[in-house]
């Protein structure tokens, strides 16, 4: 890249944490419901498009594993220098204040914060252990908080134990929390009270966006390659003014809620190649759409939106834990469902959010009026 690129990179990159409540949506939460709603009513209408624009039907999708591997490696380091600025030297300090601090975040691809943890040598607490087993670390790295609970007042006792080991515990406590969690766990005066104000990650835009997939397409000589579907640009060119001339990239950061790994997954699901090549389609051309929404089939839709909030407030578990933790009897087939329309991987009898739905889930459960998190 040239230096102007470079100097366009850091200045379009988010490189810092920032405090939970101040997270700036690409769109306001009443318009990602209202649009969700809207793209149900409009699915099956054609959309406007420019004459460059290629139908989709003369489309078929392809993988590029290289370029996705760079452009998640290089993600990785940005949401990992992130923690270091926040956490590295505060690690350190020999200080009595600000003993104990909370990183919250949506769902996430990765492990951010037992990564970050491993490489500074910090022992992870995990919900078979106690604090009592690292009595003279300075510091502990409790990654998921959510893991320590079930949404049951008779499952409770393991958080409260916890909590009351944080209180008592010398050294500094470093607890990573799922949003939905969170705000689950707000109604309990502990949290706020061990953890103060929390931090939680930046909402990427279309520039950010823009960067990282310049940043790692120019390794390999791809920087021009993707080409809107509906303008039939380039979605990385820019103007005279510096300013991207396709909205494609804007569009995916409002889709994506700003979160760049839910992005990335949306980007690299949706590429696709001519199924014929001719002169006024070069051979190298990737194009890239925007996914379409996803939504709940009518039948059922009560028990999968249960089923779906049960998962977002406790993460990753096995289905029989988390069928234990939805109000009403779980039908058969509940999860199977949510696997085969792509809002949920389940695998071996655990189920996990699917990233690249997770705006689908949202507003789901929003449209439903669930309690929704906060960031």
């Amino acid at each position: 890249m040239t230096k102007s690129g470079d100097s366009r990179d850091t200045d379009a990159v988010p490189c810092e944490l920032i405090r939970l409540g101040s997270y700036k949506w690409p769109r306001s939460e009443t318009r990602q419901t209202l649009g969700h709603l809207y793209q149900k009513i409009r699915a099956g209408l054609s959309a406007d498009v420019s004459q460059d624009a290629i139908d989709t039907q003369d489309l078929t999708l392809i993988s590029d594993a290289p370029l996705k591997k760079e452009v998640l490696s290089i993600l990785d380091q940005i949401l990992g220098d992130m923690l270091e600025r926040r956490y590295g030297e505060w690690v350190t300090e020999t200080s009595n204040r600000n003993q104990r601090r909370a990183f919250v975040h949506p769902p996430l691809a990765n492990d951010l914060l037992s990564d970050w943890a491993e490489q500074h040598g910090l022992p992870v607490l995990h919900a078979e252990n106690t604090l009592d087993d690292f009595p003279d670390a300075p510091c502990v790295v409790v990654p998921h908080l959510e893991a320590f609970f079930s949404r049951d007042t008779d499952q409770l006792a393991p958080l409260f134990d916890l909590f009351a080991a944080i209180s008592r515990f010398e050294g500094k406590v470093l607890v990573g929390c799922n949003s939905w969690a969170w705000r689950y766990l707000k109604q309990f005066d502990d949290a706020p009270l061990l953890f103060g104000e929390a931090d939680t990650l930046p909402a990427f835009d279309g520039d950010a966006l823009a960067a990282i997939l310049e940043r790692a397409a120019s390794q390999n000589g791809d920087r021009n390659r993707f080409t809107s579907v509906s303008s039939g640009e380039s979605i990385l060119a820019r103007d005279d003014d510096n300013e991207l001339k396709d909205s494609y990239l804007e569009k995916l950061a409002g889709r994506s809620l700003g979160h760049p790994w839910i992005a990335v997954e949306m980007f690299f699901r949706s590429i696709a190649e001519t199924k014929k090549k001719d002169e006024e389609s070069p051979a190298d051309r990737i194009w890239v759409d925007l996914p379409a929404t996803c939504s709940l089939p009518s039948a059922g839709a009560d028990a999968l939106r249960f089923a779906l909030h049960a998962l977002m407030i406790h993460g990753p578990r096995p289905i029989e834990e988390l069928n234990q933790l939805i109000p009403d009897r779980v039908p058969n087939g509940t999860w199977t469902e949510l696997d085969r329309i792509g809002f949920v991987t389940v695998r071996d009898g655990h189920a996990q959010c699917a990233i690249h739905s997770y705006p689908d889930i949202r507003s789901e459960l929003g449209t439903a009026g669930f309690n929704l998190d906060r960031l």
